[in-house]
């Protein structure tokens, strides 16, 4: 696996942010976490990820919503406070929600991440997870440039069933599961088409996109149970979409 430097670039991760590829990328799973995360509930979210803004936590219910950022990330995003990897500055079964967005990428120490969110999650709470898929076919095109040092290709890559198995290891239920964004990155297809490709395709993790949504429960026993969804994502939040492509290109 891919050893993340231990300093990412911040002009490079500024300028990342600024491609059509990666507005597209942020506008896609900004729908799918919303989806999500307006069936859960409790009194703290907690939201780490790599878009520079939360919109996708406006469909919670969760009152309490906040913003954790890495040092890698000061001054490009803006946090309600830091962390690093190994250690969050939060008490034990403190939190209700936790959405982790490409977290596991870009961190040397992903295991040690999902132990830390574990750490701090309420007996029932959830975790939602987004990361890239290695098994997609631009995890196999990444794998042909193992030096670059660029956002997104630098990504250490945390495949869906290494991850499954930690969750299963450390007393979680797996929920939902979902490989998503089958035409991600190429940019040379009409925005509108591109979202509405990848929104039929979505589906079960054996459907191989170019990255995976997790939803799972911590529980007392544990036992994975899976279930294929279907994203098919209709026209009122396609122009949703739309509007946070917009919101981005601003």
């Amino acid at each position: 696996m891919k050893s993340v430097p231990h300093k990412l670039d911040k002009s490079d991760y500024q300028r990342w942010l600024a491609r059509a590829d990666a507005k597209r990328m942020l506008t896609l799973q900004s729908t799918w976490i919303q989806n999500q995360i307006a069936h859960l509930h409790g009194k703290h979210l907690l939201y780490h990820g790599l878009d520079d803004n939360t919109d996708c936590l406006l469909s919670s219910p969760v009152k309490h919503k906040f913003r954790m950022g890495l040092p890698w990330q000061q001054g490009i995003i803006k946090a309600d406070a830091w962390m690093n990897s190994r250690s969050w500055p939060l008490s034990d079964q403190s939190l209700d929600v936790v959405v982790l967005q490409h977290s596991l990428d870009f961190t040397s120490r992903p295991h040690q991440f999902i132990r830390e969110a574990s750490r701090v999650l309420s007996e029932d709470g959830h975790l939602v997870i987004i990361g890239f898929n290695p098994l997609s076919w631009w995890g196999g095109l990444r794998s042909l440039v193992p030096f670059a040092t660029d956002i997104p290709w630098v990504a250490n890559m945390v495949g869906i069933k290494r991850l499954n198995d930690w969750l299963l290891l450390l007393g979680y239920s797996v929920r939902d599961s979902a490989s998503l964004g089958h035409v991600w990155p190429l940019t040379f297809l009409p925005a509108r088409f591109a979202l509405r490709a990848d929104s039929v395709l979505a589906g079960g993790p054996l459907v191989m996109g170019s990255f995976y949504m997790v939803v799972a429960q911590k529980t007392t026993i544990s036992m994975t149970h899976r279930q294929a969804r279907s994203w098919s994502m209709v026209e009122s939040q396609l122009g949703w979409a739309t509007s946070v492509s917009h919101k981005h290109n601003n």
